[in-house]
């Protein structure tokens, strides 16, 4: 099960969740795949509905009943066919094959164990064709880190759909050094035209930043083989001192490889 409980803020979550600069990237990549799609951690569909609308056939995953709501909501507003499974991706039983697997967004650190994370990616393995190929979005540790101080963070303010109120997003995360494991909170605040606080919600945040060479030697293990590695969704090599993502790209092997 991942660490967050999406449950609390799915109904504002397209409210701050905007970016679509991962677009085009996965577009592409499902594009090539030419054949059945499938993503973890979907949530309301921020990359599986642009990709089904891109007639891409989709099956979508997520443990967050309140998210595949929305998400449903969305496809069929559009009459777009998903698959959409309720379903806890570290117990992963789906039939296949599917091409293509991706975890965008770097919703891979939510999974906070290297038990956990072999959970993942061994069903993930499973289900896919034996030449299929699997997508992960990762922080990039160096980058990431700097905004884990302890400190509360200003995210951003976001028009709040039918209303005149404005949501404010701050945070503050702590890192544990020794294991990766970072702990915090969000806090969701809305304000009317007049700065009169409305209401507040607070999201636990907890994931581990996983490092390039730990993350390259977990996946060879699960049966997976490197194709790439970038930094970002122009495909700009990794770099580590500054690339702001690890974007791996990894085909399933024949064989799993010893630990």
């Amino acid at each position: 099960m991942a660490a967050l409980d999406y449950a609390q803020i799915a109904d504002i979550y397209d409210t701050y969740v905007t970016s679509e600069e991962d677009l085009p990237f996965f577009l592409e990549e499902a594009g090539k795949a030419a054949g059945p799609v499938l993503e973890l951690m979907c949530g309301t569909g921020r990359v599986a509905v642009p990709l089904a609308a891109a007639g891409i056939p989709m099956t979508c995953v997520d443990n967050s009943r309140p998210m595949l709501s929305i998400l449903r909501t969305k496809l069929k507003a559009r009459r777009l066919p998903a698959k959409v499974v309720h379903a806890d991706a570290t117990r992963l039983t789906l039939d296949g094959p599917f091409r293509l697997a991706i975890i965008p967004f770097n919703s891979f650190s939510e999974f906070r164990s290297t038990e956990l994370q072999r959970s993942v990616l061994s069903g993930i393995r499973r289900c896919l064709a034996p030449d299929g190929r699997l997508i992960v979005t990762l922080h990039n540790p160096a980058v990431r880190r700097v905004r884990i101080d302890g400190q509360l963070h200003v995210l951003g303010q976001y028009p709040l759909a039918d209303s005149d109120d404005t949501l404010t997003l701050q945070s503050v995360e702590t890192l544990d050094p020794d294991t990766g494991l970072v702990s915090g909170h969000q806090y969701f605040e809305a304000y009317d035209r007049d700065g009169r606080l409305v209401w507040q919600r607070i999201l636990t945040v907890a994931f581990r930043l996983v490092n390039h060479r730990e993350f390259q030697d977990l996946v060879r293990e699960a049966g997976f083989r490197v194709e790439s590695l970038v930094g970002d969704y122009a495909r700009s090599p990794f770099v580590e001192a500054s690339s702001p993502f690890m974007i791996w790209a990894l085909t399933r092997t024949d064989a799993l490889q010893c630990a």
